[in-house]
């Protein structure tokens, strides 16, 4: 059953929840902000297997599922 809003999410919304579906800290909400703005380029988003905290392919697929929400909204 799906939530009915008055109003669709907002970008922010849409990216929170995604950072949180993704288990990725709340504060890398501001970085997938800066990919969706262009302010960062997708490129710089490589996995270097080197067991980084936060994963660069983690935040990839974050910030692709928030790019598929934004265009289908």
């Amino acid at each position: 059953m799906s939530e009915e809003r008055l109003f669709p999410k907002s970008v922010d919304e849409v990216i929170l929840e995604k950072v949180r579906f993704f288990f990725l800290p709340d504060r890398t909400a501001a970085f997938v902000r800066n990919l969706v703005d262009g302010k960062v380029s997708e490129r710089s988003l490589i996995c270097c297997n080197s067991g980084c905290d936060v994963c660069n392919e983690t935040i990839y697929n974050c910030y692709m599922a928030v790019k598929k929400e934004l265009e289908n909204s």
